[in-house]
């Protein structure tokens, strides 16, 4: 008898446990039901904000391409283009050649000689497509100061037009180490006109057809 009641004081006790272990649980079920959700929520807001800072990145990073070819855009000079008054290479770089006596005009530089090379075989415009473009080398030799001559510099630089800075030679005036004697060498470059591009692409045509005639049978 005394045992019967044993079990039954520790099947109490088991239920006891039990009743209280539900009521616990169904207490704290919804809380932990609110944080499942609120960590669930918490990821999806955490992905979207990484989705948003990528886009964001991405978007930033084409601004700056855009940035940089609209600069690019704006430093990348044009061939100059002659009109219906030019309708020769020579007749093109006389006025071309204007535009660079009157830059040292304005900059107050003695220019002592000034040497034309019209088409040099070594310039790359003239050895990728002779066909379309002009060039032509001047090698100046002037006379100016540190002042002046930075003035020339900045103005050629300036131009509008497509031009390369071969080299540049700088010399003290012996008398007045003030004075620079400069030999300079720039090429000027133009598009060369529709008659002269039609000349130039029959004479290359009649060149690989000579050429091609010569050659010996079985080659």
């Amino acid at each position: 008898m005394k045992e019967l009641e044993k079990y039954k004081e520790a099947l109490m006790y088991l239920v006891l446990i039990i009743i209280i272990a539900v009521f616990c649980f169904k207490q704290i079920q919804p809380k932990v039901m609110a944080t499942i959700s609120i960590f669930g929520q918490v990821k999806e807001q955490t992905n979207a904000a990484e989705q948003i800072s990528q886009q964001l990145s991405i978007a930033k990073q084409k601004a700056e391409r855009k940035k940089k070819l609209r600069m690019l855009d704006d430093m990348t000079k044009k061939i100059y283009q002659p009109n219906g008054a030019a309708t020769d290479s020579e007749s093109t770089f006389a006025l071309l050649l204007d535009d660079v006596i009157e830059i040292t005009r304005k900059n107050h530089i003695k220019t002592h000689s000034i040497q034309s090379t019209l088409d040099p075989e070594d310039d790359p415009f003239i050895k990728g497509d002779k066909a379309h473009f002009s060039a032509n080398k001047l090698d100046m030799k002037m006379i100016s100061d540190y002042t002046d001559f930075k003035g020339f510099l900045e103005d050629l630089y300036k131009y509008p037009y497509l031009l390369n800075v071969n080299s540049i030679e700088v010399f003290p005036y012996s008398k007045n180490k003030r004075i620079l004697l400069i030999n300079l060498t720039i090429t000027l470059y133009a598009n060369k006109s529709a008659e002269e591009t039609a000349e130039a692409e029959n004479g290359e045509n009649k060149e690989n057809k000579e050429n091609k005639e010569e050659r010996p049978e079985g080659e």
